[in-house]
């Protein structure tokens, strides 16, 4: 079976069409047309970029907005469910899962209300697959 890390994106993050230049705040461009100033840091790509440099390919990283949640919401079911979780601690890793800035691994939510650095993210995505 290929392991499935999920991330689940913050509020900064799920809307990168907000408005303004780079999706925040409107930021003044120069006469060229070009960034005034350097983009904001992205956490949900520097936390994807180092997984996908450090796991193997077999591994599906997806990025979902917590706001898809009729994908998320399934796959957090299946994943559980696969690790053996039934009633109400199912539907309490569920509701973990659907929190903003969550890191989940096949159902598993290692992480929620804000992502962890990316070093510290391969570690923990790391660790829970080794324990498979």
């Amino acid at each position: 079976m290929t392991s499935r890390v999920v991330v689940v994106r913050g509020t900064r993050s799920a809307a990168p069409a907000a408005g303004g230049c780079c999706g925040g705040d409107v930021r003044p461009f120069d006469e060229g047309g070009s960034h005034c100033h350097v983009p904001p840091e992205d956490e949900v790509g520097g936390v994807y970029r180092a997984l996908r440099s450090a796991l193997p390919d077999h591994v599906d990283i997806q990025i979902v907005s917590p706001s898809n949640w009729l994908w998320l919401l399934p796959e957090l079911i299946r994943g559980g469910r696969r690790r053996g979780l039934r009633g109400a601690e199912l539907r309490r890793s569920v509701r973990a899962g659907m929190a903003v800035s969550s890191l989940i691994v096949d159902g598993v939510v290692l992480v929620r209300g804000g992502l962890p650095a990316p070093a510290d993210a391969v570690t923990l995505v790391g660790r829970e697959l080794a324990l498979r």
